[in-house]
């Protein structure tokens, strides 16, 4: 059968996520496309309609909330019937609701765990880096936030591993010692990490696969199913799937450009099942927003007042370029309940899965027995080769050249937005970092800008990708990992027309 592909109209006020979503929800109404059947896929939407597949999965996630379709392994969107469950006929797979029944009362197979079922749910639904439409080239990448793979300290952490190996031998190709890490790492994060707490020692360190595991050691050691975890709202994306896999409750509280709102932090912590705050104070994802001491200070005073306990994500804290170091939040908590995470991943590159959790030994020690029963152990010769990497003054100097780097960046970003944004626009200009986010002047516009850019050669991220609970957003986030200077120059000319067209349009509609 011919698939059915929408008629987009790019004059319009409703952006085209909504088009395409208004049009699959008609047609499934009228008949059109029966109950069971599969929608076209999200790659021949994008293709026939000349839009981006971040498009498109938009207007899928629509149609999965107003419970028209459900996303499936193996078999891509399904039209459902009555009371939502797919047409008795459509063979039940392992991602959909039919398939979970079957499997709880048959015997044949056995149910995905909630953690498994929330986790790729979140996985079918994440709205990732968008891709172009086919033939548009591209004119600035400012969608992912992963080091640039061109400035790779390759070689010189080639020596590092072999001096890594030189030094300690066949035991860094066993089992390590402790699930705490090796000491010398641990004492070398010490080093770095007393520039924000002074008051930091060795048996305050946790060695991690990356900040990523220190964020699930702490949800694993602090919350159970049910319990509520405060965010703020825009928030790192990736801790909304692995909250919903922990079966936990999430709690948005707004991080606005005069900071996080501690009247409404202090509500929910009185009111709410909150077990854990998670917070990034410095450089904040998505925004670049940093707290200022005082804000620091008002913050853990609300804190105090609780028995609930911080994870503060300082994954950017090193790349500051500009300004002194402000404390960590966990050197101001007087209740020591207050864990800091970091990660060496974003300084120099991903595969290297090396983070830290910095926490009182009464936080530190569960935290250590979960890890030890999750994965044993990170890598002995990933940590060995770190070790050689610091000690030999290659890592300083990587840092240095990639601070430098990004205050370039982010200059020609400012100057460049400075020229071309209309009136109302607002970018952060963040000390340090990656990242820096724009707003519209209305919720929605933020959106709508994302989906004309994308279509235009500029890959960026919608704001409301950061939202805890997918609303519209005024906004969107620019990365700078993957775009030079001239490549700022022209990817916010680009930018800068789209904001143009959206401001003259008296009635922007936001997403619905």
């Amino acid at each position: 059968m011919r698939s059915v592909l929408p008629e987009l109209d790019r004059a319009a006020t409703m952006p085209l996520t909504a088009q395409i979503s208004a049009f699959f929800a008609r047609a499934i109404e009228l008949g059109r496309i029966p109950r069971g059947d599969r929608l076209p896929t999200i790659r021949e939407v994008a293709s026939g309609c000349g839009v981006t597949r971040a498009t498109v999965q938009d207007a899928y996630r629509e149609l999965a909330r107003l419970g028209l379709v459900e996303a499936t392994v193996g078999r891509g969107t399904i039209v459902l019937g009555e009371g939502g469950e797919p047409r008795e006929d459509a063979a039940p797979t392992s991602g959909s609701r039919s398939a979970k029944a079957a499997a709880g009362t048959t015997g044949e197979r056995r149910p995905l765990s909630p953690f498994a079922t929330a986790a790729l749910r979140r996985t079918l639904e994440m709205p990732g880096a968008p891709e172009l439409a086919a033939g548009q080239p591209l004119v600035a990448n400012f969608a992912e936030l992963a080091p640039d793979s061109d400035r790779f300290p390759v070689a010189e952490w080639r020596a590092a591993m072999d001096a890594g190996l030189l030094r300690h031998g066949p035991e860094l190709l066993g089992y390590g010692l402790s699930a705490y890490g090796l000491e010398e790492l641990r004492t070398a994060f010490v080093g770095r990490a007393r520039a924000t707490d002074p008051t930091v020692t060795v048996d305050d360190v946790l060695i991690t696969g990356g900040a990523q595991q220190g964020l699930d050691l702490a949800l694993r050691t602090f919350c159970a199913p049910g319990d509520a975890v405060v965010v703020t709202a825009p928030s790192y994306h990736q801790m909304f799937g692995l909250l919903e896999a922990h079966g936990l409750e999430t709690v948005a509280v707004p991080f606005r450009a005069d900071g996080l709102d501690l009247e409404q932090l202090a509500r929910v912590l009185q009111h709410s099942r909150a077990r854990l705050v998670y917070l990034m104070p410095t450089f904040h994802n998505p925004t670049g927003r940093t707290l200022d001491l005082a804000q620091r200070r008002q913050l853990m005073d609300v804190v105090a007042a609780t028995d609930v306990p911080v994870v503060e994500d300082e994954y950017q804290q090193s790349l500051r370029f500009r300004g002194e170091p402000l404390p960590s939040l966990r050197s101001l908590d007087p209740r020591g309940l207050t864990v800091t995470v970091g990660s060496a991943s974003k300084e120099l590159f991903p595969a290297l899965r090396i983070g830290w959790a910095i926490g009182t030994a009464d936080v530190l020690q569960p935290m250590a027995a979960v890890k030890r029963f999750v994965d044993l152990e990170t890598s002995p010769l990933l940590q060995a080769a770190l070790v050689q990497f610091f000690a030999s003054g290659a890592f300083d100097r990587y840092l240095d050249e990639l601070r430098a780097e990004l205050e370039r960046r982010h200059a020609t970003l400012h100057a460049a937005c400075e020229r071309e944004l209309p009136a109302g626009c607002r970018v952060t200009s963040p000390d340090g970092g990656y990242l820096s986010w724009l707003d519209m002047p209305r919720a929605g516009q933020g959106d709508r800008l994302a989906e004309l850019c994308n279509e235009r050669g500029v890959r960026l991220l919608p704001g409301r990708a950061f939202d805890p609970f997918d609303r519209p957003s005024s906004g969107v986030r620019l990365s700078l990992t993957r775009a030079d200077s001239d490549q700022i120059n022209a990817g916010i000319a680009v930018l800068g027309e789209c904001a143009r067209e959206i401001a003259a349009d008296p009635v922007a509609t936001p997403f619905l």
